[in-house]
């Protein structure tokens, strides 16, 4: 059972996010862990498998979250996911996750490109991604900017830089 959903599950994650061109590459992550998706900005990471549960963490929008698969209950019906997130154990609904990922790689510059906090080029710069490094596609945001994460960090990129 818990295959079947998976499978659903990744067929879902092509249907959820757009078609990138050819320079993109994109996949499926197979090694246990999956991405925070459908959204606004973070989901809760519950101590035990219900909505009423209290709330150990927030997750935000792109993290990724590590399925741990040791015969919980809460696989029966798949409505909940037991993972691990930084450090700490918990519970997640499934539908907010996806091992679906997109990669772009920065061109377009002469030596790198600000990842942003804001979807802004007046925002502050959380970081430099170096010409040729590669970004995970999180989703497409406002101003001509994508949310994106690299090296383990998550925020806004010119998506004219992106190919």
């Amino acid at each position: 059972m818990k295959k079947v959903f998976l499978a659903m599950m990744m067929l879902a994650g092509f249907l959820l996010f757009p078609q990138a061109g050819d320079a993109a590459m994109c996949g499926i992550n197979t090694e246990g862990g999956m991405y925070v998706t459908n959204c606004e900005s973070w989901v809760s990471l519950r101590s035990y498998a219900s909505t009423e549960a209290p709330v150990l963490e927030r997750i935000p929008l792109g993290a990724k979250v590590t399925i741990i698969d040791d015969n919980d209950p809460c696989y029966n019906e798949m409505v909940f996911a037991h993972v691990r997130y930084q450090g700490r154990r918990g519970y997640v609904l499934y539908s907010y996750l996806t091992p679906k990922w997109t990669l772009y790689r920065v061109v377009n510059c002469n030596e790198w490109i600000s990842l942003r906090t804001e979807p802004s080029t007046e925002a502050p710069v959380a970081a430099r991604i170096p010409r040729g490094a590669q970004v995970r596609f999180v989703k497409q945001a406002e101003n001509g900017f994508y949310y994106v994460e690299y090296n383990g960090r998550l925020g806004y990129a010119l998506s004219y830089y992106l190919d």
